[in-house]
């Protein structure tokens, strides 16, 4: 899956090369990409950006609400709690540690755009 600022470059690209008159297929073989995938993009630019960028805040909330869910159903599990073999121990153990730790570094971009989001005292806002 590319990143963000991959997909933004050659999104980019795309809008560069069909300016010049390029067709898909040319595009397509000039960024090493496939066809389906160029059309995709030079259909993206014709969205207004008032509708990406609320199609982009509807997926991230439902990325975000499908993050609290899922850890919410771990918990829910209580892990610590079940017997289990060692290598499924150590599996999970690893898993959770991991992704607390994907989470946590979410959260703290999170707040570095929108510092509001925490209280006085830099915690999380409970309203």
């Amino acid at each position: 899956m590319s990143t963000p600022p991959a997909v933004a470059q050659r999104r980019g690209n795309v809008r560069r090369l069909t300016a010049q008159g390029l067709s898909q297929r040319a595009i397509a073989a000039e960024l090493g990409i496939g066809r389906d995938t160029v059309r995709r993009d030079q259909e993206w630019w014709q969205i207004p950006l008032g509708e990406r960028l609320a199609q982009r805040a509807a997926d991230t909330d439902q990325a975000v609400r499908q993050a609290r869910a899922a850890a919410q159903s771990a918990a829910d599990h209580r892990p610590a709690y079940v017997i289990t073999d060692p290598e499924t121990a150590r599996r999970w153990y690893e898993d959770l540690r991991a992704s607390a730790a994907q989470l946590v570094a979410l959260a703290d971009q999170f707040a570095d755009h929108y510092p509001f989001a925490r209280d006085a005292e830099g915690e999380p806002s409970c309203s």
